[in-house]
């Protein structure tokens, strides 16, 4: 099947609908990944961090496996709105139950349901990241499709943001993270009702129902849901296609470095060395950052070639976490403001690390298997995650620092492997960027 009609359609209300429904759940996911953290301080066991990366992982690979060969990609959608709104139902319950006086922090079902809420958040967002990047990448025109696989996902640094900022404002009136977790509890459900009405009107990719084998109602969407432009220029992969397992190996070691040092300079190092509301402050200023660089990386993917833009993503971050290094350490005066500027800094380029992800992540990777293999990627960083929050526990702030310069130094060299080994992304069809071509304008 020619996929032409969907590579160079006009911006349709499809589109639209695409649009709104996976900037929910991107933000969704910012709002899940924020509870944990914020709510940290009142557990204060490093076991907390790390649960949540373990339904992470369930999700990154059962959910995907079955979007790839059962559900499809608007399918399992609704499996994931289901676990994480079910999560965000137990989350505000609970907590509606200790307000009310029906429990309290210190009753034997508390932490449970937290942790069970939190889980099941965790699950059906991180099943749906995959889905979401391979629906964006099969779907999106060409001409805006590296730009939406950008902007798409920097809706997760918008959400992070917000329950930052809720949560500010929430404990700067009550003193209490118990309100946090209520009223995030609360957006969430808000969301995910928006979530469910963008998603019945979303259409199903198409390149997925040709994998799946069903061409006629490939075309079906394609006439309903479509509308080509008369100028249909592409380009081509100039350069060898590495395998797959050249691919695999670049996209896992750039995982690393950019998951491990946003989540640990975002997160883990607000509740390892600071207290009160600078825990709320510290996940604010970093996802403003982010989600600032997210906005500007969106228009620059669009004219830098994909190779030039991650070496410049992990190269910046490399070079801006020095002088954070300087003041942690000592030999730059601390204060709070100075490392708020400099953290803010950090994540404009962790941000941009990120986007070099989210547009290769799908690109790369082969339609039989797609949403799968994407989660596969995403394995790595989240046992590397995992295991760094444990070893980083007895770190001190500089030692801290330096093996986050050290994951930045990793993700430097993957950017330069590919640089030289690899090849441009840019306004070519995803057939060809991810080697399977004939396999999928054939249609078999």
């Amino acid at each position: 099947m020619d996929f032409s009609e969907i590579d160079f359609s006009k911006w349709t209300k499809a589109h639209w609908s695409l649009f709104s429904s996976l900037a929910v759940g991107f933000f969704m996911w910012g709002i899940i990944a924020s509870i944990a953290p914020i709510f940290y301080p009142q557990v204060n066991q490093v076991w907390f961090l790390v649960v949540p990366i373990i339904a992470q992982l369930v999700g990154d690979l059962a959910i995907s496996r079955l979007s790839d060969i059962r559900l499809g990609r608007k399918g399992t959608f609704f499996l994931t709105m289901g676990l994480y709104g079910t999560g965000a139902l137990i989350i505000f319950g609970v907590s509606q139950a200790v307000v009310s006086g029906v429990i309290s922090t210190s009753s034997p079902v508390f932490l449970p349901l937290v942790v069970l809420g939190i889980i099941l958040g965790y699950l059906g967002i991180e099943g749906e990241v995959p889905t979401a990047l391979s629906y964006a990448g099969e779907t999106m025109p060409l001409s805006v499709r590296e730009t939406m696989l950008v902007f798409l996902p920097n809706f997760d640094n918008m959400g992070a943001m917000v329950a930052a900022a809720i949560s500010y404002l929430t404990y700067s009136l009550s003193s209490s993270y118990l309100l946090e977790l209520r009223t995030l509890g609360i957006l969430a459900i808000v969301m995910v009702g928006f979530a469910i009405v963008m998603r019945y009107l979303t259409p199903e990719s198409v390149r997925w129902l040709v994998k799946a084998g069903k061409k006629e109602e490939a075309e079906k969407e394609v006439e309903k849901y479509f509308s080509p432009k008369s100028s249909k220029i592409s380009k081509s992969v100039e350069e060898k296609v590495p395998s797959l397992g050249f691919r695999y190996a670049f996209l896992s070691i750039i995982g690393v470095s950019q998951y491990l040092t946003y989540g640990l300079m975002a997160y883990v190092i607000a509740d390892y060395y600071f207290k009160g509301i600078a825990i709320d402050e510290i996940v604010f200023v970093a996802n403003l950052g982010a989600s600032v660089a997210g906005i500007i990386a969106s228009f620059l993917v669009k004219y830098l070639p994909t190779r030039k833009f991650a070496v410049m993503s992990f190269l910046g971050g490399t070079l801006t976490m020095i002088p954070i290094l300087l003041l942690l350490s000592g030999i730059l005066p601390f204060s709070l403001g100075s490392f708020y500027l400099l953290l803010l800094f950090n994540m404009v380029f962790s941000e941009f690390g990120w986007a070099t992800r989210t547009v290769l992540e799908p690109l790369l990777m082969p339609i039989k298997s797609r949403a799968f293999y994407i989660g596969l990627v995403r394995i790595v960083p989240m046992l590397a995650y995992a295991g760094s929050i444990y070893l980083t526990s007895g770190f001190s702030s500089t030692q801290f620092v330096l093996y986050n310069l050290g994951l930045w130094g990793l993700g430097l060299g993957g950017s330069l492997a590919w640089y030289y080994k690899g090849y441009d992304t840019n306004m070519v069809p995803i057939e060809e960027t991810a080697g399977d071509e004939t396999y999928e304008i054939k249609g078999k």
